[in-house]
């Protein structure tokens, strides 16, 4: 099976942002900076009042907004900060290679991935767990960095169907497949 498609600057912004909203750490992270940052303005707000002899019901209430918008407002920030500093590093002139057409060709033990500056051998073993989401397949080998597949590389449904099941074949954990 040979696949031609091209990347763009949104599959890999999508692709942050998949990352973004299903890895459990950082997930975590962001669950705790929300805390933190809601207690620290509470608690900091409340003493500063306390030391200037203005603390009443209007500057507790005051503060409690501010630390709402805190909690609230924390992923969205986040998500917004994904969205940037992935633009930032495809601007880079190093990582300009990225973006642009590429090439998938499965063969029987193995797959290639082609493209500008680039041709890569990958083991189907090396596969350690798959993702998706309404628009790409992201296939992993490591933590952090994924191959992206956008759907519009297919052809029809049976050939989406033979691509997933050829990468999927050797995770032997279900939990691990998209």
């Amino acid at each position: 099976m040979e696949l031609h498609y091209d990347i763009t600057k949104q599959d890999y912004i999508d692709f942050n942002l998949n990352y973004y909203t299903n890895n459990a750490v950082v997930q975590r992270s962001i669950l705790i900076t929300r805390i933190a940052t809601a207690a620290i303005v509470i608690l900091g707000g409340t003493a500063l009042m306390y030391w200037v002899k203005g603390l009443n019901i209007w500057s507790a209430a005051v503060y409690l907004a501010l630390a709402a918008v805190c909690f609230f407002g924390t992923p969205w920030y986040m998500k917004r900060k994904v969205v940037k500093n992935t633009e930032r590093i495809l601007r880079n002139a190093n990582n300009k290679q990225l973006c642009g057409p590429k090439t998938l060709i499965l063969r029987e033990e193995e797959f290639e991935l082609k493209g500008e500056n680039e041709d890569m051998v990958y083991q189907y073993e090396g596969v350690q767990r798959t993702a998706t989401d309404a628009g790409h397949y992201y296939i992993f080998f490591d933590e952090f960095s994924a191959i992206i597949v956008p759907f519009s590389a297919f052809a029809d449904a049976q050939q989406k169907q033979d691509f997933y099941n050829r990468i999927t074949a050797h995770i032997e954990d279900e939990a691990l497949k998209c």
